[in-house]
C-alpha cells in the first residue's frame, strides 16, 4: 500500500529543490496526518479529508496564508485537490508525488511556470493596450514617448495606475509647455524614473533648466568695467 512510501518521502530533497521547503515541509506534515485519516477511516468516498489549520501551524510554523501559498504549489504538481466548497478538505496523491521527485524529467513542472508566465504576460499587454487608448496625441513621435511611459508604469507594477492618471498626465505635460523638445523631455524623465505624475517629472526638468535660466547672458552684463582712467581716456566700450 501507498503508505508504506511515507518514511522515503519525508523530507524529500529534491522536492525541496522542485518546490522549497517549506511546500516539502507542508507535503511531509500532509502525509503524515493521511497516514492517521486512513487509519481512522475518516476520510470521505472521494478521499477527501478535513484539515485543521491552526494544528498544521503549530505543527510547521506555517501560516494559514503559507498554507494555501503551498496549497496552489501542490495543485500545480498535480499531487493536491482541494474541495471547491470548503478550502479546508484536501485530497493528495502520493503516488502522484512518487512520479514528480522520482522523475528527472520536471519539463511538468516548467510547462506549469512557462503557462503562468504567459498568462501573465498576456494580462499586462492588455493592460497596456487599454491605457494607451487614453492617450490623446496626433503627433507620432509624441505619441510613441507616451506609450513607452505606459510601458514601463505597468512593468515596474509599483503604483496604483488607471486611464484617468494617463489622460491627466498628458494633460498636465501639454499645459506646461506647447514645446514639442519640452514634453519629450517631461515625458522622458517620467520614464526613466517611474512618475505617474507629470508634475513630479516638471519639477525635476525645472530643477535642470535652472542654472540656465540664472545665467546671466545679457551683453549689457557682459561689458567691461574699466578704471576711471580708462573710462575718461575713451578706452572702454
Amino acid at each position: 500500500m501507498y503508505l508504506d512510501l511515507f518514511d522515503e518521502l519525508r523530507l524529500n530533497k529534491k522536492l525541496i529543490k522542485i518546490a522549497g521547503f517549506e511546500v516539502a515541509a507542508y507535503w511531509a506534515e500532509l502525509q503524515s496526518i493521511l497516514k492517521q485519516v486512513v487509519k481512522k477511516k475518516t476520510m470521505d468516498e472521494h478521499g477527501f479529508f478535513s484539515l485543521d489549520r491552526d494544528f498544521m501551524e503549530k505543527e510547521t510554523t506555517l501560516t494559514i496564508n503559507k498554507q494555501l501559498k503551498c496549497d496552489e504549489k501542490l495543485k500545480s504538481l498535480g499531487v493536491l485537490l482541494v474541495d471547491e466548497s470548503d478550502p479546508n478538505r484536501l485530497s493528495i496523491a502520493v503516488n502522484g508525488m512518487v512520479a514528480v521527485i522520482t522523475d528527472e524529467d520536471t519539463t511538468k513542472l516548467k510547462a506549469t511556470k512557462s503557462k503562468k508566465a504567459s498568462d501573465k504576460e498576456a494580462k499586462r499587454s492588455g493592460m497596456k493596450a487599454n491605457f494607451k487608448k487614453a492617450i490623446e496625441e496626433e503627433d507620432e513621435e509624441l505619441r510613441v514617448a507616451y506609450e513607452r511611459w505606459v510601458d514601463s508604469m505597468v512593468d515596474s507594477e509599483s503604483c496604483r495606475f488607471t486611464k484617468a492618471v494617463v489622460e491627466l498626465f498628458v494633460k498636465t505635460t501639454k499645459q506646461f509647455s506647447p514645446d514639442k523638445k519640452v514634453q519629450l523631455r517631461i515625458i522622458e524623465l517620467a520614464t526613466i524614473n517611474n512618475y505617474k505624475d507629470a508634475g513630479w517629472a516638471i519639477n525635476l526638468y525645472n530643477r535642470e533648466a535652472q542654472p540656465y535660466r540664472n545665467r546671466n547672458t545679457s551683453p549689457a552684463n557682459n561689458q567691461k568695467i574699466g578704471t576711471k582712467a580708462e573710462i575718461l581716456s575713451g578706452t572702454v566700450f
